[in-house]
């Protein structure tokens, strides 16, 4: 009647050598890819923020291209984005509005010869300011006019 299930203790010793040495590494694998790829994400959430700020401005519309790039600028400068996003950013004026693209690529070096490549791509559309910040114009038509 008594069906006992007997336990041996002998076969659960825990992990392995080879068990630790692959969750070391794993982590170690993971904690590289983050700490090269969240600078250039946090950069991102700066641009974003900055652009939601820019939609907020009730002069936006009246603003030149220099100015628009001045106050986006000053963002930068406060927040200490630096380098691709603040060379990417296209002031384009249209019949319908006026459009802040900050498009750009940026290649992170991860392991010797591996890269990765992050792309970012925000508009601000003043005819949608809703729509702050993902890209609603193409404006590959306006780069091959000039």
């Amino acid at each position: 009647m008594g069906n006992t299930i007997q336990v041996s203790f002998k076969h659960q010793r825990g992990m392995s050598y080879w068990g630790w040495l692959l969750v070391i590494a794993v982590l170690g694998f993971t904690l590289t890819c983050v700490s090269k790829m969240a600078p250039a994400y946090v950069d991102a959430r700066y641009v974003n923020e900055a652009l939601k700020t820019l939609s907020e401005n009730p002069d936006l519309e009246n603003m030149t291209a220099g100015q628009i790039k001045k106050e986006m600028g000053r963002f930068f400068l406060v927040n200490n984005v630096r380098g691709k996003p603040t060379e990417a950013l296209q002031v384009v004026r249209g019949a319908k509005g006026t459009v802040v693209s900050i498009d750009y690529e940026l290649r992170q070096p991860l392991i010797y010869n591996v890269d990765v490549v992050m792309k970012f791509n925000k508009q601000l559309n003043t005819a949608k300011p809703e729509l702050c910040c993902d890209p609603l114009v193409d404006l590959e038509q306006f780069r091959k006019r000039d």
